[in-house]
């Protein structure tokens, strides 16, 4: 659709005033302007039709609380889009392992997996939006995964080609308003471009308010993060026995740190393992071999995202290293020679020891 954007002029002989309003906070008022120009005119509305037109969700957090609610009763529904085969394009090989891996991962964390293969469009939009209607009060959160072919903005289904944020949409505060404040997450499996990354060879240099009258506001896309598999303009890797690097790499994080880190730690460890151990290897194609492939994340979170153990309260969660398990009962036997030299009274210890949640703990070096 055709637009003036490219004849827009910075002079403000050519540009007209812009309409500002008047935006009243709880603590203080302040005169917003939008940052950029409508191009399409607004109707004409009042501050006070635009809060009026705001809909009231009431939601279990404070404006400051640092981690999202994830002491809901179920963890939340996990929708994949698996699509593997296509009329006029190559079959997306090793999607399949992806999938199942994924499922595992997920199902331990305690998500209600939904898989669906080779979905049209129809099919696509007939699941959001039904999903988004559903009642998700005693539910944490939402995930959303879509594998596919894929341009910049765009993704394939089996019939069509349809935008990328379709996948959100229906979620948004606005549109789902029982998943308003709860994390919402969309994992994209799919090419963004036809750009290559050559990568670069580095060298490592050896030498709270409480109440319940409390009332704020949210966007209606806030609470949402989007991970692609790779950068706006590029390929996306996959290998046809193995998956796709992004997907495999999101499983072996999840398995490692899905109880122990929050999200968004979790996913900046994903684009390191891409970027780090995956490498393409084509060697009868020069064009395509030994590239690089790092995900993007976007987010618009706004607090921690933790997958707790649902049966275990997150301050006795039962994780220690070797070497604090060591010190403790290091410290059990000097008691118990202490006690037996009559030094004081001690209650024999159950062979089960009590553990406790180390923020520092890392489950690939137990």
């Amino acid at each position: 659709m055709a637009t003036t954007r490219g004849n827009m002029q910075a002079d403000d002989k050519y540009t007209p005033q812009q309409e500002q309003w008047n935006i009243s906070t709880p603590d203080r008022s302040q005169r917003s302007v939008p940052d950029g120009w409508s191009f399409r005119k607004a109707n004409d509305i009042s501050s006070r039709d635009m809060v009026n037109a705001m809909k009231n969700v009431k939601i279990d957090l404070n404006p400051d609380d640092e981690e999202y609610n994830m002491k809901h009763k179920r963890r939340g529904v996990a929708i994949i889009l698996n699509h593997v085969h296509f009329e006029n394009m190559g079959t997306r090989e090793g999607s399949e392992k992806d999938t199942l891996d994924l499922k595992t991962s997920l199902s331990k964390l305690g998500f209600d997996v939904q898989i669906y293969t080779d979905p049209t469009f129809k099919t696509i939009s007939t699941v959001l939006q039904s999903t988004a209607a559903e009642d998700h009060t005693d539910a944490d959160c939402l995930i959303v995964v879509a594998m596919s072919h894929g341009e910049s903005g765009l993704l394939h289904s089996a019939d069509s080609i349809y935008p990328v944020d379709a996948l959100w949409n229906p979620f948004t505060g606005d549109q789902c308003l029982s998943l308003a404040g709860k994390p919402k997450l969309f994992f994209i499996q799919a090419c963004r471009g036809m750009q290559l990354d050559n990568g670069v060879t580095v060298f490592h240099k050896t030498d709270s308010i409480k109440s319940d009258t409390l009332k704020y506001s949210i966007p209606a896309y806030a609470d949402i993060l989007v991970a692609y598999s790779t950068y706006d303009g590029f390929f996306s890797w996959r290998n046809p026995n193995n998956g796709s690097w992004f997907i495999q790499a999101l499983c072996e994080e999840l398995d490692l740190h899905g109880r122990s880190r929050d999200l968004l730690t979790i996913m900046t460890f994903v684009n390191r393992r891409v970027a780090i151990e995956y490498q393409s290897y084509v060697p009868q194609n020069e064009k395509f071999h030994a590239k690089k492939q790092i995900p993007s994340i976007v987010s618009m979170l706004t607090r921690f995202v933790y997958f707790h153990d649902k049966h275990t309260e997150p301050n006795k969660r039962t994780i220690l290293t070797m070497n604090q398990r060591k010190r403790k009962l290091r410290f059990i036997k000097e008691m118990q020679k202490k006690c037996s030299r009559g030094k004081g009274i001690f209650e024999k210890p159950s062979n089960k020891i009590t553990l406790f949640q180390s923020n520092c703990f890392d489950a690939s070096k137990k």
